[in-house]
């Protein structure tokens, strides 16, 4: 007879979840453990989730979509293009790639060490990249959509190569100075959409 699934026992597993994937960081923690600091055995764990991959993206991912928002209302609440795309760079950068609580770090070590078996769904991936894509939007509303579509693209790269050295601990390179490139590349759209004379973006359109 299959186990009757409570709310309160899942909500209690991603809590000692994410708490020991900060502590320990998530290659560390284990089905047991997670099990353990929630009070129940390893076998119910599985009840709820397949995997201890399911489990940190059942952590991340409300954790991401909160950010985005709260980094969405920020742009919006800018007044000027160059302020918004600053408060997005910045945001984007400095507030969740190269967050220090651990959330980030936990997603990308989990990606890292991703197993057969272990299901991705892009889903989260999409919908990030919709509202990053909304906001160039906002800051931008003259720019051409094939423009806003590769910032926005150019901008997810960024995210996963400040993530990804955030799991390398490589502390000694600025995030300020990653800022900094993301904004230069920008400017010549802004410079353009405000009537000041630069040639458009280029985008290639090959495959």
């Amino acid at each position: 007879m299959a186990r009757q699934k409570s709310e309160q026992v899942r909500q209690a597993l991603l809590e000692a979840a994410q708490k020991l994937f900060v502590e320990k960081g998530y290659i560390a923690t284990t089905i047991g453990s997670i099990a353990r600091a929630a009070g129940t055995s390893q076998s119910n764990v599985y009840v709820y989730f397949t995997s201890k991959f399911e489990i940190a993206f059942a952590v991340f991912d409300p954790w991401l979509r909160a950010k985005v928002m709260e980094l969405e209302a920020r742009v919006e609440a800018q007044e000027t293009p160059e302020e918004k795309l600053r408060a997005l760079i910045d945001g984007l950068i400095h507030g969740i790639a190269a967050d220090r609580s651990g959330q980030t770090l936990t997603l990308v070590q989990a990606l890292a060490t991703a197993k057969a078996g272990d299901e991705y769904s892009p889903e989260l991936l999409i919908w990030t990249m919709s509202r990053i894509h909304h906001m160039i939007g906002t800051a931008l509303p003259a720019s051409d959509p094939t423009e806003r579509e590769a910032l926005t693209h150019s901008l997810m790269l960024a995210f996963d190569g400040i993530a990804l050295r955030q799991n390398l601990r490589r502390s000694e390179i600025e995030d300020s100075l990653s800022v900094d490139a993301l904004y230069m590349m920008v400017q010549a759209i802004v410079r353009r959409d405000a009537g000041e004379q630069c040639p458009p973006l280029l985008i290639s359109t090959q495959n």
